[in-house]
């Protein structure tokens, strides 16, 4: 693979007014190398080809290094926030078996075509590799394997670097495409890498044309033909924007996060370097000449209770004369209050990061199940927002797969499905809801309690029947009646104790008896009424 080497900032950034420096092949395959690097924590080190001139461009001390760097911690948890978890092996809806991806539909056959999808592409795996390369790069593509020789349709996720084109209608679905990739010369593995393209269009009539070349000739790359067309009706490809801001690629979750992390890296880097001075500081020795020996110095030797005696003394030279002065070399530096700068833009960073401090937050301890989940809400809200892209081209992708494997006949699970099955809407599905923070058990106590109080402020303040107050909050007749009977019924026996007080009552006071016997067995026919 040819490296990238020549780092222009116009390439990183984007021009609100002209955006073909953004979009550039050159330039996105820049950038993916660029927020790799700051997700494996090597963006300044010199085995980068393009990392000298970043530094220059960027007025970086010589010596800096990704000290902090919050990359790797960024894009790790949306790579457990977006697509991550389990999933529920039959397609479920996450009602019953917890899934990372729900699905939701009225055809239920269409569960055990999409969980034969996955099985097939590896899906528990690979929709990992999606979020993490997604998040990390701004962009990533998931194209359709169809696998004649096998009798397979699977997924296959396609790294952004490889994607030289795409091409897209006004709802975002790909029209076009192009693929490039260096590759072993396949007619001579000993010879330099050759280029791969594949070229992929879709014509009026819903025919796919497909074309692969090396070195720009066609060649027959699948051993078969070099050109071929299938009648899909659609492009079997899906290109995710991790932010869209309205072109045709993608930010990156780190694209804002550059100057403020230069700044943090910088400083740190050179306050590290000033401690790492004043530890091997060089001396001034004034009023004495350089002795004609080399003295040695004092120190005590190595023993069994001191087997580094050096970390735990200065060593000490004398001289004879009274005039001589040992000066330290280093200027002073108030570490304390560059720490506390250093803090202070860490704090301002995590701030447009709040995914950063929230699980620290979280493993104190010292929240409620409210507080912290109002703590959580900026992120919820982020996770929520980045979720839409990622289901929406999942969703698609699966569409595409359970289409062509039932057209292809390729297994029973696919029967009923075919290329026509998009107009019939049988492949019609969505990515359900999914809790964004795993609740704990006294979470949900907190939050249980906390819906038990509101509903009786709401009866006691604005004289709501209980079952009308349910209905309100999306409760079913079932659930209602599961849960207000039980209640009627203890305040039929509360009644029933009460009767029985004031018959005790009037018997003391010799009044008599009958009317409180009247009122307990009333009380008894309401009780059988309510059961």
């Amino acid at each position: 693979m040819a490296a990238v080497t020549a780092f222009r900032e116009n390439k990183i950034v984007m021009d609100i007014f002209d955006d073909s420096n953004f979009s550039d092949y050159e330039a996105r395959k820049m950038r993916y190398a660029i927020w790799w690097a700051f997700y494996e924590n090597t963006a300044y080190r010199h085995v980068h080809t393009w990392a000298v001139r970043y530094k220059t461009a960027h007025g970086l001390y010589k010596y800096i290094r990704n000290i902090y760097n919050p990359a790797g911690r960024i894009v790790d948890f949306w790579v457990g926030h977006l697509l991550g978890g389990a999933l529920d092996p039959l397609a479920g809806d996450g009602l019953i078996v917890p899934s990372a991806l729900p699905i939701i539909t009225e055809n239920e056959a269409l569960r055990s075509a999409i969980a034969q999808v996955w099985q097939w592409s590896n899906w528990q795996q690979k929709k990992d590799t999606t979020s993490l390369l997604g998040s990390c790069m701004g962009d990533i593509g998931l194209r359709v394997v169809d696998d004649v020789e096998r009798q397979k349709v699977y997924i296959q996720v396609v790294h952004p670097r490889l994607i030289k084109e795409v091409t897209k209608d006004d709802f975002g679905h790909v029209k076009a495409y192009v693929l490039e990739e260096e590759r072993e010369d396949p007619r001579n593995p000993n010879r330099a890498a050759v280029k791969y393209n594949e070229f992929v269009t879709r014509s009026d009539d819903g025919q796919v044309h497909f074309l692969t070349t090396l070195n720009g000739t066609p060649y027959p790359w699948n051993g078969i033909e070099a050109e071929w067309e299938v009648d899909y009706g659609f492009v079997p490809f899906v290109h995710i924007s991790h932010i869209d801001v309205g072109i045709d690629w993608g930010w990156s979750e780190l694209h804002k996060f550059r100057s403020k992390v230069h700044e943090v890296d910088d400083l740190t880097s050179k306050l590290d370097d000033q401690i790492r001075k004043t530890v091997d500081v060089p001396w001034l020795f004034t009023g004495s000449k350089k002795p004609a020996t080399t003295p040695t110095t004092s120190g005590a030797a190595t023993s069994t209770d001191r087997p580094e005696p050096g970390r735990e003394e200065l060593p000490g030279l004398w001289t004879p004369d009274t005039n001589a002065k040992a000066i330290p070399l280093v200027a002073p530096l108030d570490i304390l209050g560059v720490s506390e700068h250093i803090n202070n833009l860490l704090r301002e960073l995590e701030r447009d990061y709040p995914e950063l401090t929230v699980e620290i937050v979280a493993a104190t301890g010292d929240l409620s199940g409210r507080a912290l989940q109002i703590a959580r809400q900026p992120t919820v809200v982020k996770v929520e927002q980045r979720r839409v892209p990622y289901d929406r081209g999942v969703r698609d992708i699966q569409q595409m797969c359970v289409a062509i494997a039932g057209d292809r006949d390729v297994d029973d699970v696919f029967a009923g499905f075919g290329l026509e099955s998009f107009e019939r809407g049988d492949l019609d599905h969505t990515i359900g809801p999914r809790p964004v923070f795993d609740k704990t058990e006294a979470d949900r106590a907190e939050e249980n309690k906390l819906f038990w109080e509101t509903a009786a402020i709401a009866v006691e303040k604005t004289g709501i029947a209980l079952p009308a107050y349910l209905e309100t909050q999306g409760w079913t007749p079932e659930q209602i009646r599961d849960v207000v009977r039980p209640a009627q019924r203890q305040a039929v026996r509360n009644n029933r104790a009460a009767t029985r007080n004031r018959r005790a009552q009037a018997v003391t006071e010799e009044e008599e008896p009958g009317t409180s016997a009247a009122l307990e067995t009333g009380t008894e026919e309401s009780e059988e009424v309510i059961a």
